[in-house]
């Protein structure tokens, strides 16, 4: 391979790109192609040099000063004084501001080229870059003509014939029409054709005085007003159709660049199905680096019912969406407290409408921050709040508002199939341990009742033989004792089977209540220890409204309701020797309260009333057993658990779990 091939190839592809699509070195290729021709022409003939040598000067400088003013002088020599060097990371510890302001540096007042992405296609360039002055921009095209135009107007009739391609700078003189018809297309090369004829048509018969007298030739003027149409023409067709490739190549990109991040997107959501945190977080990831976002924020939200919002049209209540939690990913250079990025959140939850926001950091011509927040909806409710943000020179455009609505639907997909999954493993978890409690109900505890039943018939029996005789009465007393020793196990076992039972089976499930599920507790253990227990309800149990996170906790506060409710009734059984047991259940605004008192024997001496034992150890009388297993359950959930000793006897348990 030749040297000059590698050196080509050695050319970075943002270069080649911007190449492509600049126009400029079509119009520099003839400027200073027809600078060089007029210059050699001009030393060919001694005789008008010296009328000519101002013109070089002054052409040469124009041009001179033009090639400086153009991108591609840009694109090839980056290192001039007043352009950006180094990179990120020569930044860092810097003040902002004075990061920003060094980026908003100018080269002799004029913009300069932002950087070019690997992933970029550039817009197409003008000849000269523009401010952001489109007066200013006018003015510098109307100048090249006016300048060009005056130069052909004082040159060419020294020179025969004096106007077309007889004079030296007229060929010069139509890179003007160039310049204007590829920035401004066909209008633009109109303008300047008009202009640069004027002074073609003002010097043939109005020529400048001191000049050689001549007379103006048809054909010479014809040529002349031949040529400049037909470059103007070339030029802003040439310009139409780079703009046009331009505009397909990065539509194609786009695509292609969408495609890939969308299957991206996709296998992350297939490999991150099993656990909805990574999910969330690889999702974030992946959605920041797809969409090109510095910071990207995925925040869910939960439907709260405040009783204020009234009802809709169907007669469903209408609840407001909170944000719930949510995952960051990448950040931003210039960090703001998470408060307003909070806000922002919470108010597109609120309106459900998009927020598109766009903050210069200095001046007008200084970079901005770009923030779009779009909510994702989900059966008409709001599911979650993307939030993106961005340092760039405009605002985010339509794109990335489509890019954000497709992977945050196929987001909220992903997530309710694996909320769904998990929904079906407990639910196959629940049905197999409700017929393990059937076949313990229909097996084994009907076992046990049977054996309790024989053994009370032969308890009596047997008292019925002692009755007799005090001889038989001697005779059958230790029998008697173990049978009713025999009869208390029995009834224990039966109690313990059937908590067992309860254990298993699913409490919370369908349009079950609290209050249901303690009424059918408490009547099963009054049928099994003999025990009278009464409850009390006070207050009306909230409705859920198909609420899935006021459904869930719900679920959680009657679950450890219940098994409170059972530990403490077994202690008070087992242990307190109480005669008869009283269960109080509270239903408050914003928690549930149950009480279980009972007039057994009290508290063992060693357990204090925040349910510890002391350090010696004493045989448990109420007793300390299971106490620390029902304050766990109420602290899990944010409840509070006290066991208290009434001054006649007998023992409190009281629980307040917040709903």
């Amino acid at each position: 391979m030749s040297q000059g091939i590698k050196t080509f190839k050695g050319i970075p592809q943002a270069i080649m790109r911007r190449l492509r699509s600049t126009p400029t070195y079509f119009f520099l290729i003839w400027r200073w192609g027809t600078w060089l021709y007029a210059l050699a022409l001009y030393l060919t003939t001694r005789a008008q040099f010296n009328v000519a040598l101002p013109f070089l000067t002054l052409t040469f400088v124009h041009s001179l000063v033009i090639t400086l003013y153009a991108p591609v002088f840009q694109i090839f020599l980056p290192g001039l004084p007043g352009l950006p060097r180094g990179n990120k990371a020569d930044m860092v510890g810097q003040n902002e501001r004075q990061v920003h302001e060094r980026q908003r540096r100018r080269f002799w007042g004029r913009s300069m080229l932002r950087p070019l992405a690997a992933y970029e296609e550039t817009d197409i360039l003008t000849p000269l870059i523009h401010t952001r002055n489109r007066y200013w921009n006018i003015a510098i095209y109307s100048l090249d003509v006016v300048i060009c135009g005056l130069v052909v107007y004082f040159t060419a009739p020294y020179w025969t014939p004096p106007f077309g391609i007889g004079s030296p700078f007229y060929r010069y003189g139509l890179s003007a029409i160039l310049i204007a018809a590829f920035t401004y297309r066909y209008l633009g090369g109109l303008l300047a054709l008009l202009g640069y004829s004027l002074f073609i048509l003002l010097g043939a018969f109005f020529p400048p005085p001191g000049t050689p007298h001549f007379v103006p030739q048809v054909q010479d003027l014809l040529q002349s007003l031949i040529d400049a149409p037909f470059i103007a023409l070339i030029a802003a067709y040439v310009a139409a159709l780079l703009n046009d490739y331009s505009r397909n190549k990065r539509r194609e990109q786009d695509n292609v660049r969408r495609l890939r991040s969308f299957r991206r997107f996709g296998e992350t959501l297939v490999m991150g199905a099993s656990d909805g945190q990574r999910l969330l977080q690889q999702s974030a990831e992946e959605i920041r680096r797809g969409g090109h976002f510095e910071h990207l924020v995925v925040a869910l939200a939960a439907n709260v019912d405040d009783g204020e919002m009234g009802r809709n049209a169907e007669g469903d209540k209408i609840t407001s969406p909170e944000i719930d939690s949510y995952i960051e990913s990448g950040r931003l250079e210039i960090e703001e407290p998470f408060d307003s990025i909070s806000g922002r959140l919470q108010q597109v939850a609120q309106s459900r409408e998009k927020l598109m926001m766009f903050e210069r950091l200095s001046s007008e011509r200084s970079p901005g921050i770009a923030r779009l927040y779009m909510p994702i909806f989900k059966e008409g409710q709001v599911y979650m709040v993307l939030g993106v943000e961005h340092t760039r020179q405009t605002p985010f455009e339509w794109r990335h508002e489509e890019f954000l609505a497709i992977v945050g639907a196929q987001l909220v997909v992903a997530l309710e199939n694996l909320r769904l999954t998990e929904q079906m493993v407990e639910l196959a978890a629940e049905a197999e341990r409700g017929r393990i409690a059937r076949e313990m109900h229909d097996g084994v505890a009907q076992l046990i009742y049977m054996m309790r039943l024989n053994t009370e018939t032969c308890a009596v029996l047997v008292e019925r033989i002692a009755n007799t005789s005090e001889e038989e009465a001697q005779i059958l007393a230790p029998l008697a004792e173990r049978l009713n020793n025999l009869e208390t196990i029995s009834r224990q076992a039966l109690l313990e089977t059937r908590d067992y039972m309860f254990t298993l089976k699913p409490l919370v499930h369908g349009t079950t209540t609290l209050t249901q599920m303690l009424t059918n507790q408490l009547h099963e253990f009054e049928v099994i220890s003999g025990l009278p227990v009464r409850l009390e309800v006070d207050g009306v149990e909230e409705s859920l409204n198909g609420d899935r996170r006021r459904t869930r906790k719900t679920a959680q506060v009657g679950t450890a309701i219940f098994r409170i409710t059972q530990e403490a009734l077994s202690n008070a059984y087992k242990h307190a020797g109480a005669t008869q047991i009283q269960v109080s259940l509270h239903h408050r605004p914003r928690s549930v309260e149950v009480e279980i008192s009972d007039n057994g024997k009290g508290l063992d001496s060693a357990v204090h009333s925040n349910g510890h034992r002391t350090e010696q150890e004493h045989p448990p009388i109420y007793s300390g057993h299971g106490i620390p297993g029902m304050r766990e359950r109420a602290e899990e959930l944010g409840g509070t658990f006290e066991i208290t000793q009434a001054p006649t006897g007998g023992v409190s348990v009281k629980v307040c779990i917040p709903t």
